[in-house]
């Protein structure tokens, strides 16, 4: 229907004479490039040839090439006469002169055209053209009209020819088995109020489908081209994938029939080779059992599942209006418009005077300038067409950058008499405060209602309120916001939301808690006067990372049974574990943590996310990582004992918060700042604003779960420095972690050091230097963005080096010890990575495992025997342990993380050779998987005794912990043996008392190779006297020294293994 539109373009004598008809329309549009023309008219059969000025052209931008010509847009209010129509054009020149053109060449008039009048019909469409017993077909009729309008008619639809077995009811052909395969159905549709017909011919196949029908719709029609073509990639829990080309065509796109759980709609591109365009690719939708037809429209990302509704949401429309900026507004179509369609901005209902508009076709955009200096962020801004395309509201997005509040009052602040509320909602013209007596009750009916004040200047709402009838209360804002229906009336839209700034919420965060978290009851015993743990240098640091749950769940973790997997088991003392077999006893738990010597512990997400429901949170198979917000300044209840006490989580987390440093260890929470779960609350508070959106208002996703926060737009960036604030300073944090730092924009993240180290300058802040997708935002915090600005990153280039990446590959510790370019990267490492991504070796968070990927023994068994299987990851004799060839690479991959430059990082369970069965990504696996296996570090205990010493040889020896890279540059000379760089053999010499170390002269040997007794002494530097002390050795560790050797008679180093030497 839309392709109706002809361009027809004559050149001559340098030239351009374009003529553009359109039927649908009544509209041709004449454009003129000439050589000192001033002025044309355009003549020809439909004028009479007479000069006219209505057929004067005027004088403006092309906007599809950026060109200033002669352009005219004639509407023919009743059309033209089916025919050829010749034409031609009068110009007048610099010197005044008429000139003719219409005949170019004597044998062949060029300037013509051909009209073909478009007349209304009705046509029949289906969700496809043939049918079977399984696939009934839906059948709608719709009209098509002038100016490319497309409607749904009430037309009657019938049996033209009836036969036995089918039936045609409330829009659905059916058969069943008696009509025979190859018999031609035709339906009938009849318009009486237009009196229109039209037929529809379905085909009869035999059964042989599976599966659900898929169709995929894109307005261009471009399914498949030279270098591309679109498929879907079905894939399922016992699935490994398969591709299903669309190859059957639909009235609508094209479709095929798809037999798996799950499935996206990608792009496949192509030169040499096949390779995925993952830029162009859908949301995965699942396909239920009973579906049997689909639609997934392009850029649209949501599943349909009604022809009715897919026809409604491809028919014409402007898809969206954007206002980023105070005096320009965007709006794109959805199809490329015709000619003679205009376009106005309404306020409020009322056309705006004075605006300018631009369109440009070949892009499909619309854009409207010269607004009014008055417009207020909650107005309904619509913008109109004059046909073809309904009416769009217009989201006020970036300009919203404006309102910035900058006040430190936003959410909940509690006085003696009253309670304060403050709430950013610019767009909403009415905002509402509901108090509810009980987290369940439901929205719709609050105990009592307030009226919010408004504060057009900033776009907060704020009131108070007694504190008397309302502390303790749950609540919830409802908002009002002007809006357009689907018929294009303007309409009160209402939407409800939880407090982004809410500090406390009732169960699964569905509502907020008024609060005090100054309170008796969320404030424990001596919480105001304690001293924190001292930390002289960051680079004393040595990160523990946990899982509250996985911590103490299981039951040989000795805690008490309430508190196992809670906020207080992770801190209860005495607590240890007993081998009945033969009475050996160790400790767990916090006290663990204590003989093990770390200094810090990371906890994995601690505020409110979505993935757990609060009310069963002892189930073993409710859990998760918590990578999913739902509520960022808000405590977790699953870890806490009483879920259903808003002030039970808040004390409790930070009774653990204090023993953690009453005992000397520091805390660190990991952030995920970079996406939430959902955008709704969000989206229903300010819409399309805290995440990040392509020009069509569809969210980007950076982050590979579904969205991305903007932490670049002020308010977003002035939500993230709040929360951390509130951390920091509420619940005496130290240290913050940042889940896919990439996504937040380096200029927040200078403010986040800044404004933290106000606070405590030894915090710790450090993050993951990547992203989990493409994202709009250019200044990321990329690996190497961080040198020189107090911040660490995650060095996955050194811990590739060491155990080789998540595939799972091979590193210097696991198999690739003679690889050169590793072993450079490792020496890279060891130096703190001065020479690549750090400029202080402070900046590299040092690690060989994390919560994600494999553990490392996982890695190191896996990557070197693939077909290993779940259940055998501990198949190995644990007789005389520390001889065992794995057990000796873990150690290995210990002692150059705890003896390199940087920070040193583990996994909770590193040091008792923690397995997670081969499971690499276990974020919702269920305790049998994640849960620390306490009888391990019994088994294990020469392991965990190994970690432990190198630990303590870190704290006591400063040359491990340089803070400046020319303390390192003059004191550390690392290289390989006899200079071979494939020698799999790496020395590492710490000269001059480096960093006031009280050993004079100290060299590490790592020997990565399968060789035992490998003889190292003609790559060995002069000791000051002849003599070396040798202080771990084989798996053994002594500060004080093992033996006392001379030159000549260094021991040969074992296989897999660390010695150091000193000389003091």
């Amino acid at each position: 229907m839309f392709d109706s539109v002809k361009r027809k373009l004559v050149c001559y004598d340098d030239n351009e004479y374009y003529i553009e008809i359109s039927p649908l329309t009544n509209t041709i549009r004449a454009t003129l490039c000439c050589k000192g023309a001033i002025e044309a008219y355009l003549v020809g059969d439909f004028n009479n040839w007479e000069k006219s000025e209505n057929f004067k052209l005027n004088w403006g931008l092309d906007t599809n090439d950026g060109r200033v010509k002669m352009i005219k847009d004639i509407t023919f209010p009743c059309g033209l006469k089916k025919g050829e129509y010749k034409y031609g054009y009068i110009i007048i020149t610099l010197d005044g002169k008429e000139i003719y053109v219409d005949n170019l060449n004597e044998e062949k008039n060029d300037f013509y055209f051909l009209w073909e009048p478009f007349e209304e019909s009705l046509e029949i469409k289906s969700s496809r053209d043939f049918i079977s017993t399984r696939y009934p077909v839906e059948l709608i009729a719709v009209k098509n009209s002038f100016y490319g309008n497309i409607t749904i008619e009430e037309a009657v639809l019938s049996l033209e020819n009836s036969l036995k077995g089918v039936t045609l009811e409330n829009g659905f052909l059916k058969i069943n088995e008696e009509v025979a395969p190859g018999t031609k159905i035709i339906v009938k549709a009849y318009d009486s109020l237009n009196d229109m017909t039209a037929y529809k011919e379905i085909e009869v196949r035999e059964e042989g489908e599976k599966g659900t029908f898929v169709q995929f719709l894109k307005n261009d029609g471009l399914y498949y081209g030279e270098n591309f073509s679109w498929n879907i990639w079905g894939f399922g829990e016992n699935s490994s994938g398969k591709e299903f080309n669309l190859n059957i065509k639909t009235d609508l796109g094209v479709g095929t029939f798809v037999d798996e759980e799950k499935f996206i709609v990608r792009k496949r591109t192509w030169g040499c080779n096949w390779v995925n365009d993952w830029n162009e690719q859908t949301y995965t939708f699942y396909l239920g059992k009973k579906d049997r037809n689909l639609f997934c429209i392009y850029e649209n990302n949501k599943i349909l599942t009604s022809l009715k509704t897919a026809i409604e949401e491809t028919t014409p429309k402007i898809q969206v209006a954007l206002m980023d900026h105070k005096n320009t507004i965007k709006a794109y179509l959805s199809h490329k418009p015709l000619i003679g369609v205009k376009y106005g901005l309404y306020i409020n209902g009322i056309k705006a005077k004075g605006v300018s508009t631009i369109v440009r076709e070949n892009e499909k955009e619309v854009l409207i300038t010269n607004l009014p200096s008055d417009i207020d962020p909650s107005d309904l801004l619509e913008v109109r067409a004059s046909s073809m395309f309904s009416s769009c509201k217009v989201i006020v997005r970036d300009y919203l950058n404006d309102y910035y509040y900058g006040g430190n009052d936003l959410g909940v602040r509690f006085s003696e008499e009253n309670i304060s509320l403050r709430l950013w909602a610019p767009t909403a013209k009415k905002v509402e405060l509901l108090i509810y007596e009980d987290y369940k009750s439901l929205r719709e009916n609050p105990l009592r209602k307030y009226d919010m004040n408004r504060e057009k200047e900033n776009g907060t709402h704020l009131i108070k309120v007694p504190r008397k009838e309302n502390e303790g209360k749950y609540y919830l804002y409802r908002l009002y916001f002007n809006d357009l229906s689907k018929e294009g009336k303007h309409i009160n839209k209402i939407t409800y939301a939880v407090d982004p700034y809410a500090v406390s919420v009732g169960v699964n965060g569905e509502k907020g808690a008024l609060v005090d978290l100054f309170s008796k009851e969320c404030v424990p015993e001596g919480w105001n006067k304690y001293n924190k743990p001292k930390l002289i240098n960051k680079e004393d640091s040595i990160i523990y990372e946990m899982h509250i749950r996985d911590f103490t769940i299981n039951e040989n973790s000795g805690v008490s049974e309430r508190l196992r997997g809670k906020f207080l088991g992770a801190v209860e003392e005495g607590t240890f574990y007993i081998n009945k077999e033969n009475g050996n006893k160790v400790k767990t738990g916090l006290d663990h943590l204590k003989e093990l010597g770390i200094t810090h512990v990371h906890l994995l997400p601690v505020f409110d996310f979505a993935s757990v429901n609060e009310e069963i949170s002892n189930d073993e198979n409710n859990r998760n990582w918590g990578y999913d917000p739902k509520n960022f300044n808000a405590i977790e209840g699953s870890y806490s004992t009483d879920p259903y006490t808003p002030s039970r989580r808040i004390i409790e987390f930070r009774e653990m918060i204090k023993r953690f440093h009453d005992n000397g260890i520091r805390v660190i929470l990991d952030m995920v700042y970079n996406h939430m779960y959902e955008t709704s609350n969000m989206d229903n508070i300010v819409p399309l604003y805290y995440f990040r959106s392509d020009k069509l208002g569809k969210y980007t996703n950076g982050s590979g779960c579904g969205n991305e926060m903007a932490s670049e737009k002020p308010m977003v960036r002035k939500f993230i420095l709040d929360s951390i604030l509130h951390w920091i300073k509420n619940y005496h944090i130290d240290g913050l972690r940042f889940d896919l730092m990439e996504l937040i924009d380096l200029d927040t993240m200078k403010e986040i050091v800044k404004r933290s180290e106000e606070i405590d300058e030894k915090i710790l802040i450090y993050g993951e230097p990547w992203k989990g997708g493409d994202s709009p935002l250019s200044n990321g915090t990329y690996k190497g963005s961080q040198k020189g600005l107090g911040f660490s990153i995650f060095n996955d280039d050194f811990r590739n080096a060491l155990r080789g990446n998540n595939d799972p590959s091979n590193g210097f510790i696991n198999g690739e010890q003679h690889n050169k370019n590793k072993a450079w990267q490792v020496i890279e490492g060891i130096k703190g990575s001065i020479n690549s991504i750090t400029y202080k070796p402070m900046e590299s968070i040092n690690y060989l495992e994390a919560h994600d990927n494999y553990t490392l023994w996982d890695q190191i068994v896996k990557s070197q025997n693939h077909s290993v299987e779940k259940g055998h990851y501990r198949d190995f004799n644990e007789e005389n342990i520390l001889d065992n060839f794995y057990v000796k690479e873990d150690l290995l991959g210990a002692s150059i993380l705890f003896t390199s430059q940087g920070i040193p990082f583990i996994q909770s369970g590193a040091e008792i050779l923690r397995s997670k069965d081969g499971d690499h990504n276990s974020y919702k696996s269920p305790d049998s998987i994640n849960a620390l296996n306490w009888a391990e570090k019994e088994k294990y205990i020469d392991v965990f005794n190994y970690y432990k010493d190198l630990i303590s040889l870190r704290k006591n020896h400063s040359a491990f912990r340089m803070k400046k890279p020319e303390d390192i540059i003059e004191n550390l000379e690392v290289y390989f043996y006899d200079n071979n760089d494939t020698s799999g053999v790496i020395i590492a010499h710490y000269k001059n008392n480096a960093n006031e170390d009280l050993w004079k002269d100290i060299v590490v040997i790592y020997n990565g190779t399968t060789i035992d007794d490998y003889n190292v002494i003609s790559s060995m530097p002069k000791s000051s006297n002849g003599f070396w002390n040798i202080a771990v050795k084989n798996g053994g560790v002594n500060q004080l020294g093992i033996e006392r050797v001379s030159e000549d008679e260094i021991p040969k180093i074992k296989s897999h293994s660390m010695m150091i030497l000193y000389d003091e």
